[in-house]
């Protein structure tokens, strides 16, 4: 089993068509099947409700869709860290880099599990990547299956 961090981007394109959704809906199913598992900061959860949740603000998604993908949440294939454990590194993180502490919270996840993060943020990516090579696009990342 591969351990790796996403971010919530990566989560929104499973349920969201989007650019990269067969990528992200691929990791997801092997992460189920037991190949992949996903690591993330608690607070993706929350982050993840925002952001459907902006999409029925701008009308580009129903209510009872957002809430239908809120039941289809897959808690169980999440493996959760404490945002506050995060907090001392991840703000180190955003210090070194000029980021947002929740970026580097994903940033801090990653280290402490010395795993690999994939994210579709090609901003934060080019930012951090030159120091940090673990930190991969999810259009690159090498997917089984």
């Amino acid at each position: 089993m591969i351990p790796v961090v996403i971010d919530t981007a990566v989560l929104v394109k499973v349920f969201l068509e989007e650019e990269d959704s067969p990528r992200a809906q691929s990791l997801f199913r092997s992460a189920a099947e037991g190949s992949h598992r996903l690591v993330a900061p608690d607070f993706l959860a929350v982050e993840f409700g925002n952001v459907l949740w902006k999409h029925v603000r701008r009308s580009r998604l129903a209510v009872e869709e957002a809430r239908r993908s809120l039941e289809r949440f897959p808690y169980e294939h999440i493996a959760w860290l404490p945002a506050h454990v995060l907090l001392p590194d991840a703000f180190e993180f955003a210090a070194r880099y000029a980021i947002a502490v929740y970026d580097g919270a994903f940033l801090a996840s990653a280290s402490l599990l010395d795993v690999d993060f994939v994210t579709t943020d090609r901003e934060l990516h080019d930012q951090v990547a030159g120091d940090l090579a673990w930190v991969k696009l999810l259009s690159e990342y090498p997917l089984r299956g």
